[in-house]
């Protein structure tokens, strides 16, 4: 984490002078891609192959989502409890992306290996580090929101949210992946 110096804190408490704190968490919910219900006879043998995952998922963009916003998507096939516990950060994985210095379409290909990975592997539970965007050229996060984006067009997820502050706050997020077996 980099120091902030004098100024900038000076700055910043000028800039947010006679704001109030909002009492409630501001959460900006994705929208499911519309999908055919699947099939429960016949199980999937093998995840998409890399460069295949995202392909013909070009839907809209949803709105863009700034660096502090926190995001989540929870399918419907996930159960609350599944999701609190996932909302707490409450597992252990070996599987992290950082996308931190990627472009947007370096990170694309990274992400879409990463899943392909880590279906695999069958790991359930991943982080992905996004970041939030303060060296972008961007007004909006890049990373983020492609990570915003893309993750539930993923026929394997079962949700996704912005992680506790110990693993990366707004800037990444917890995955849950349906069980591969």
């Amino acid at each position: 984490m980099s120091h902030i110096s004098d100024e900038d804190k000076s700055l910043f408490a000028e800039a947010v002078q006679g704001t109030q704190k909002l009492n409630s968490r501001k959460t900006v919910a994705t929208v499911a891609p519309k999908s055919q219900p699947p099939l429960r006879h016949k199980r999937r043998s093998t995840s998409p192959e890399p460069g295949q995952l995202f392909q013909g998922n070009d839907q809209a963009w949803p709105s863009r989502v700034s660096a502090f916003e926190y995001i989540e998507y929870q399918h419907p096939n996930c159960s609350a409890q599944d999701f609190k516990r996932l909302r707490k950060g409450d597992f252990k994985t070996r599987f992290c992306l950082d996308l931190h210095g990627h472009t947007e379409l370096e990170a694309e290909k990274a992400l879409e290996h990463f899943i392909h990975e880590a279906l695999q592997s069958q790991a359930r539970y991943l982080i992905i580090v996004h970041g939030k965007g303060y060296h972008s050229e961007s007004d909006y996060p890049v990373l983020k929101n492609l990570v915003n984006y893309r993750l539930p067009q993923i026929p394997d997820l079962l949700g996704f949210c912005s992680a506790q502050p110990k693993d990366g706050g707004t800037g990444a997020v917890y995955v849950f992946l349906k069980n591969q077996r």
